[in-house]
């Protein structure tokens, strides 16, 4: 069986093999065509935002970025609030990372933090990006616009800005809990011991300041072209809502960690795990994990013998 299977395999990669050889110019051609094709269409596409925005690049920078902020945050954390005060749909409940937890939310609880939400977007963070384009405007640094980065430089421009936000939101979120400044920086932010999506920026001014400034300390490095400055902006939302939502969906990377931060204060301080395992900040959360996982297995073998 394992013959015929080897022998299988085998004629599959040579037909593939000899299929690469034999259509060789023509899939590179097709290639070409497609990439040709979805360039003009995205070209096309962008000449059409450039004119929903006048060609203003005022308009294009400013309100630009705080759209692609504000709008997936509130589209997304608003399906949350829906989930989460109305507990519906119910089959979303299997998912809870900490079962039990707000189901419902505390409307006056959710009504606060939508507050606190507000106040540090319009206070805080949008004022920030007025202030970046005044500084770009007067250095003569704004990024590229009119036209549409290559792929190539899309993706290390990405690369670059996760990595350096992922070390500065690591050391400025583990210094936040330095006894000496927990209590009047993040204390606040840990109010919620269960988190909720929105509750990402639910915290102090002096955070909101520090953890915004991490995440534009990247831009301000990269100066990278607008397109990628606004899919930034809208995946590092995306990201802190699902850090804090509270559901662990199997087709999502999983916001465990964040959610055992919450619950204990003292482990997973990066927004991946990279950094807390350089420095064995996750030991606590990996042990929790393997007690989480044993129980279940024991519970399973109990059931099994029932």
């Amino acid at each position: 069986m394992k013959l015929k299977q080897w022998l299988g395999q085998s004629t599959l990669t040579c037909a593939l093999f000899v299929a690469s050889i034999v259509y060789r110019q023509e899939l590179v051609t097709k290639v070409r065509q497609f990439r040709d094709y979805s360039g003009d269409v995205l070209d096309s596409q962008w000449k059409t935002i450039l004119g929903l925005f006048g060609n203003d690049d005022y308009y294009l920078y400013v309100w630009g970025c705080i759209l692609c902020i504000i709008i997936p945050f509130w589209t997304v954390g608003g399906m949350f609030m829906f989930m989460d005060y109305f507990n519906w749909p119910k089959w979303v409940r299997k998912y809870k990372v900490q079962p039990g937890t707000n189901e419902p939310v505390d409307l006056n609880k959710l009504k606060e933090t939508i507050k606190v939400a507000l106040i540090n977007q319009w206070t805080i963070g949008n004022p920030l990006i007025f202030i970046s384009f005044a500084v770009k405007k007067f250095t003569n640094t704004m990024p590229a616009i009119y036209e549409l980065p290559t792929l190539q430089r899309f993706l290390i421009e990405m690369a670059v800005l996760f990595i350096v936000d992922e070390i500065a939101l690591y050391y400025v979120h583990r210094l936040m809990h330095h006894p000496k400044l927990y209590s009047w920086v993040h204390k606040k932010h840990h109010e919620w011991h269960a988190p909720v999506a929105i509750s990402v920026i639910y915290t102090t001014k002096t955070e909101n300041l520090l953890i915004t400034g991490g995440t534009g300390l990247g831009p301000f490095l990269m100066n990278p072209h607008l397109v990628t400055l606004w899919i930034w902006y809208a995946l590092v939302n995306l990201r802190g809502l699902k850090n804090h939502c509270g559901y662990n969906f199997p087709w999502l990377p999983t916001p465990e960690d964040h959610d055992y931060h919450h619950m204990m204060s003292n482990a997973c301080f990066g927004r991946t795990l990279a950094l807390d395992w350089l420095h064995g900040t996750d030991k606590g959360f990996r042990d929790y994990q393997t007690r989480k996982k044993n129980s279940a297995g024991l519970q399973l073998d109990l059931k099994k013998s029932e």
